[in-house]
């Protein structure tokens, strides 16, 4: 219940705002009081929304109305402001009860609490426990004839954690965008991964200690932890290069190249320089070095890489333990002669 997925939807029960385990939504937008708001959707870590009494995702009456809160952020010092959501757009639906709510029925024509806005009907706002793990009332009652639901696929994960397209990687403003984890991964050899290898599913991966994480990396990748052109990196951690920022639920400062979300890319291409297609609308299936080295070597406003053929230095054969060997041999014999010029 300390998870995000409880509190993807929340109602409002007597003007009394939702309450969350560690973070807060203490005031609905502009203009409404918590009498106005029938659900709060999110405002567990990242942003917040809010429906009105007539079931309809509030947006404002003009082009620059602000009805999103961003929760702060303190790995990009971003946040806790109201940003525009189809700001001016009249009568924008809740349709999204199929990921955001537990028993969900789109039964055409059919209206939670009767509400004209919201599509379809749930058994209870968020993603709670029998969303995943079936009917528990009928496994208390019958515990030997009927088990909880344990279904450890990936691909039940990936029921929400998709956007559209399996084999597309949708992006826009420079970021991907969020809830694509599962296209991700579909995308590369992790596929043969379940979420549940390396995720706890009942830990938070924001507030968790260890963000739910079972595993690390290197219990896997020991030798490419062993092996590495740079061995004088002392913060970074795998997850820096291979997990960077690249996607954003809430925030994000494109210039930095970092999001609020960790992609589950994992393997980079050190000869490509750009994350995105042409237009940005599609990412590639792999990371590429904007994100990968520049969304740590950033300082001052501009990139701290010297150029496009530095990072490629690095990147090309990191962790190749031939190239790694020849390197550091190379490295050490110019920061000998350096020295000793220096001293004559």
């Amino acid at each position: 219940m300390k998870t995000g997925h409880p509190y993807k939807l929340n109602k409002v029960v007597d003007g009394q705002r939702p309450k969350y385990p560690y973070s807060e939504v203490n005031k609905p937008p502009e203009g409404y009081t918590w009498d106005d708001i029938s659900y709060v959707i999110g405002g567990y870590g990242w942003k917040a929304r809010f429906i009105d009494k007539d079931g309809y995702i509030i947006t404002g009456t003009d082009e620059d109305a602000q009805t999103q809160y961003n929760l702060y952020n303190k790995d990009l010092d971003m946040g806790d402001n109201w940003v525009g959501y189809h700001a001016g757009e009249e009568n924008v639906p809740y349709d999204c009860g199929s990921c955001h709510t537990t028993g969900y029925d789109d039964e055409e024509g059919t209206h939670q609490d009767g509400l004209a806005g919201i599509v379809g009907t749930w058994v209870e706002p968020g993603v709670q426990c029998e969303e995943c793990h079936g009917p528990g009332e009928n496994h208390v009652n019958n515990p030997k004839l009927v088990s909880v639901k344990v279904d450890r696929d990936a691909e039940a994960c990936g029921k929400c954690h998709i956007r559209g397209d399996i084999t597309e990687i949708d992006a826009s403003g420079g970021f991907i965008k969020h809830h694509e984890q599962y296209e991700e991964l579909f995308e590369s050899k992790k596929r043969v991964m379940d979420c549940i290898d390396c995720h706890d599913p009942h830990q938070s991966v924001k507030y968790a200690k260890g963000l739910g994480i079972k595993t690390a990396c290197e219990n896997c990748h020991f030798e490419n932890v062993d092996l590495q052109k740079i061995t004088d990196r002392k913060h970074a951690e795998c997850v820096d290069c291979h997990m960077p920022r690249v996607t954003k639920s809430a925030l994000g400062d494109p210039e930095r190249f970092s999001g609020d979300l960790r992609t589950h890319l994992m393997a980079i291409n050190p000869r490509s320089l750009t994350q995105f297609d042409e237009e940005g609308a599609v990412s590639k299936p792999y990371l590429s070095l904007d994100f990968a080295c520049k969304s740590c070597h950033y300082e001052g406003g501009s990139a701290t890489v010297e150029s496009d053929e530095v990072m490629m230095e690095f990147a090309i054969g990191h962790h190749d333990r031939d190239l790694v060997g020849s390197y550091n041999e190379e490295n050490q014999e110019e920061q000998s002669e350096k020295k000793s010029s220096s001293s004559n």
